[in-house]
């Protein structure tokens, strides 16, 4: 694989984005996540070009995801339909790996049918939508963003490079909901405003856009195929840009120093949080008051209950 010495924008295979085609171990989003999130240590251990132990995650279980991805990307070479009802039997076995070994997504005939019904339902979403309905046309898909920061590599894989314009989207897909209420955990809980934030920072690093606009279009993996266009506030984007900072310095120091630091080499002392508390206090009265209604029976008790039993 050829290295990428230059800053700028490229359009390489997704296997040589993952790889790393920078000349030095790169800093991408998905590593300036555990830097943040995680600790140097789980940062080292994903990146493929440090840890010499690092294997790439093919589980089936991000495939129709993964198809669905590149079809609305409008790439339909990415992926390979098996004519096949699962994966149980030898042969289906074998076409999946062949995929697999060719750069390519192994796909069921089911599997293939509901990828399609899926963008189809996606693309006539956005064609109605107010905001989005630009998403994913005129442009170029999966384009990687090389850069540099303080003399250290990064990269960025955009989901789609406009024609025009300062808005770029980005296509996520879930099992779970795409309701913009529940997007506002799962935006922080997997890192994605870290993401935008690393984006938006490749994009303007490039000369791209001076005010990037990074948009979300998240859409279901079963049916009615629900899809929902979500941004980021100002204030919402000031701290993406503080994290992606941090990440940035935190990255600077481990690969001057070759230490990968974990969690704290001391031992953490945990306080207990008032909703352990209050839940123990609610518990003992209620097993208080069990007690007092389980008290041992009187004299009457036994008499009215030998009473009851006589014939």
């Amino acid at each position: 694989m050829a290295k990428i010495d230059k800053p700028g924008v490229y359009e390489i295979s997704a296997e040589e984005y993952h790889q790393d085609p920078c000349p030095t171990p790169s800093l991408s989003s998905s590593i300036a996540k555990l830097c943040v999130t995680r600790t140097p240590r789980h940062a080292w251990a994903a990146h493929p070009r440090l840890n010499p132990a690092y294997e790439p995650d093919h589980s089936d279980k991000f495939d129709l995801g993964s198809a669905a991805h590149s079809f609305m990307l409008h790439d339909e070479r990415a992926f390979a339909v098996i004519d096949a009802e699962d994966w149980r039997t030898k042969e289906s076995k074998a076409a999946r790996d062949a995929a697999r070994d060719a750069g390519k997504i192994p796909l069921l005939t089911e599997q293939w049918e509901r990828v399609q019904m899926m963008v189809r339902s996606g693309r006539s979403q956005l064609a109605i939508h107010d905001d989005a309905h630009d998403a994913f046309t005129n442009g170029k898909p999966e384009q990687t963003l090389i850069w540099k920061e303080h003399g250290l590599w990064c990269r960025a894989r955009l989901d789609w490079l406009p024609n025009a314009g300062d808005t770029f989207d980005d296509f996520k897909s879930t099992q779970a909901s795409a309701d913009p209420d529940d997007w506002k955990r799962i935006v922080y809980s997997l890192g994605f405003d870290i993401q935008a934030g690393f984006y938006r920072r490749g994009i303007k690093a490039l000369g791209l856009s001076k005010d990037p606009a990074f948009r979300f279009i998240v859409q279901e993996t079963e049916s009615p195929f629900a899809l929902c266009a979500i941004g980021l506030t100002p204030s919402a984007i000031d701290l993406s840009e503080h994290k992606v900072a941090r990440a940035i310095e935190i990255w600077r120091q481990c690969m001057a120093s070759n230490l990968w630091p974990g969690y704290p080499s001391r031992t953490c002392y945990i306080d207990v949080p008032p909703w352990a508390e209050a839940q123990f206090i609610a518990k003992d009265s209620h097993m208080d008051d069990t007690l007092r209604r389980a008290r041992k029976p009187s004299q009457g008790d036994l008499q009215r209950s030998l009473e009851a039993q006589a014939p």
